[in-house]
This record gives C-alpha cells, structure tokens and sequence, in this order.
C-alpha cells in the first residue's frame, strides 16, 4: 500500500474548500487525476494527501514551504535530480505553480515486512545495492545537488537552542550528557568532523522508516522523505543503515527478531560492494550514528513518558529507558575501538 507522509499544516489565508479547489484544479493540470473522477467523485483530499479511489496516489508541497534554503526545497530539488535512479518518488509539476506534487510510492515500510531469513536477506542485499546506486549517481557538477545537513554530533557545542533545552533526569540530557562527558566520544567527534566529507549523493537518515519494499512485480527497494538528502559523506548512510538492521533485529522486540543482525548487515554490506559502492563504515562512526539515532529515540520517549524526567522508574517507560542506556554503552564501546586501527564494516 502507499505510505503516507506527512507536511507541515498550510498557511495558506484562504478558505479550506478554497484551497481545496485550488489543490484539485492543479493535480488535474499535472496529470495526476482527470475531471472526469473528479466530477464521479472518486477524488478526496486528506491534509496533503491526493486520494482516488480511497487510496493516497499524491502529496501536495505547497510553493515556498519552508523557504529557498529548507527541507522542502531542498527534498523537491533532490526529488527531480534522482529521478532517473527509480529509488525516490516522482515529481510533478514544474514548480512554476503554487503547488508541486510527490507521487506516493507502493510498498512497506521495512519494519512491516516479514519473511524467512532468506527472503530478509535478499532484501537486505537490494537494500545495500539501492544505497550504493545513490552513492554513485552524478552530483550534476556545480550548482547540482544541494548540500546535505551536517550531521549535530560532529559540532556538539554549537547545538540549536531546541537541543540545549533538554530537562534534567530525560532521555535527552542522557544523550548529550554521555556524548560530552565520554572521553572516547569526545576523541571520535574532533577525529570524524575534520573528515566530513560532501562529495556524494546521500540520503541522510536511512532509517526503517524510509526505505520501502514492493515484492510485486520484482522485489525493489526505494526511499522516502529526502528532506536530509544531498551531498554528504557516505559512510555516514552506511552507517545509518547498519543500524537500522540492528534494531530490527533487536531481541523479542524487533520485527525481524529471529533473524541474525550480524548475517543480514553482511548481505546489506555484500550487495553495496557488488554494486560498486565504495563507502566504509568505522567504529567511530558507527558510534556517533548510534548517538544521533538516540537523540530521535529520547525525543520520543520525552513526549510519551508519565513523567517528565522519563529515565526515572516513575516514567513508566523502563522498557525503552533500558534499551536507550544499553545502546549508548554500545556507543561508548564502539568510541574506545575506533582509536585502535581497523574498520567495523569493509
């Protein structure tokens, strides 16, 4: 089924059904619906959302959301640049109107798919040969590709005001109060961020979420949301990856838990290498993609905790407050390896 992704609310002054109407008028303009469905009804706007026949087919990005330099903009820019890879949903509209529309794209999330270990394998190899054919496609030379966001862990003390606002006793002041109170972390930001690198095409948070599977008519792996895509290092989408296959796999509680973490990051690994991607991925930086993945885990657990001090029992959430704590310890491990020499994943 498409996946629906969300846009921020409209400012737009005019009237909902006003703007309904002009939503309409353009998806028909485009080629996305005809006026015929329109007139039978078939047609149905939900938020952003482009239904027919009851299913999502589109998403509206209004002109000018977030400015020349945000996310939009820049997910849109990108959006037209990887067309012709097939791994980003379509766009259309030329962007001279008031609104663009991103085509939704058919498959699951891969947190809902199942499958023996062999079939959760394949997978994981089309996943590593999508991710390598990203890496690989032309940044168009100057004034090509935008530059994709640096990632906040490489410049811990310069964090926007939202971040250095975390309370006491929450999951994030956790997260931050471990990355700047661990020495080997400490080591690792001043080695990597010298090594950032915006030479590639990246994706920039490959996490579960936004890499789909459609098994019909061929197995195929694409991604969403490229709201953080642009050029960026690599290895740092590598990583991300990594780590998306280790919390599916995590325990009983992971959608792919009978499955091996170290058996499918290997087939991920194996079927970037064979389709020429050549990013490698250190402890180092395995590290500090596990602590910027903590900080979007710690914002939820904050948001949904009993208590606002949610790493306290009375939160209501040990579960989850355990799971943080052990994968910053991996984190601090991972930080402690990379000052000796050698790669975690080659």
């Amino acid at each position: 089924m498409p996946i629906m992704t969300s846009t921020p609310p409209s400012t737009d002054p005019r009237s909902d059904a006003q703007l309904a109407d002009s939503l309409v008028v353009s998806a028909v303009r485009v080629g996305l619906i005809t006026a015929r469905e329109v007139a039978a009804q078939a047609v149905e706007l939900r938020g952003s959302a482009l239904l027919l026949h009851g299913q999502p087919i589109a998403y509206a990005r209004p002109r000018g959301l977030g400015g020349a330099s945000g996310p939009a903009t820049r997910e849109l820019r990108s959006l037209r640049l990887l067309a012709e890879t097939g791994l980003v949903p379509e766009v259309h509209g030329s962007g001279e109107g008031e609104v663009t529309w991103i085509a939704a794209v058919r498959g699951e999330r891969l947190g809902g798919v199942g499958g023996t270990m062999a079939e959760l394998a394949e997978i994981c190899r089309r996943w590593g040969a999508a991710i390598a054919t990203l890496h690989l496609t032309g940044t168009g030379g100057p004034g090509g590709a935008p530059v994709a966001p640096r990632p906040w862990v490489l410049d811990p003390d310069r964090l926007p005001a939202t971040m250095r606002q975390a309370p006491p006793g929450s999951a994030r002041a956790l997260v931050l109060r471990t990355l700047r109170g661990d020495r080997g972390l400490q080591r690792t930001v001043s080695r990597l961020a010298d090594r950032w690198t915006a030479g590639h095409w990246t994706h920039g948070d490959l996490s579960e979420a936004h890499v789909l599977v459609q098994h019909l008519p061929d197995l195929q792996v694409r991604f969403i949301d490229l709201r953080g895509a642009g050029l960026g290092d690599p290895g740092w989408d590598l990583a991300g990856a990594l780590e998306a296959v280790a919390e599916l796999t995590d325990g009983p509680r992971g959608p792919w838990a009978r499955a091996s973490a170290a058996c499918l990051s290997d087939f991920l690994l194996h079927g970037y290498r064979r389709a020429g991607g050549s990013a490698t991925v250190e402890s180092g930086t395995r590290a500090l993609r596990i602590v910027s993945r903590a900080w979007e885990q710690a914002v939820e657990l904050d948001g949904s905790a009993a208590h606002p001090a949610s790493m306290h029992p009375a939160a209501g959430r040990p579960t989850e407050a355990g799971r943080l704590t052990e994968r910053l310890g991996l984190a601090r491990e991972l930080a402690a390896r990379s000052a000796r020499t050698g790669l975690l994943a080659a």
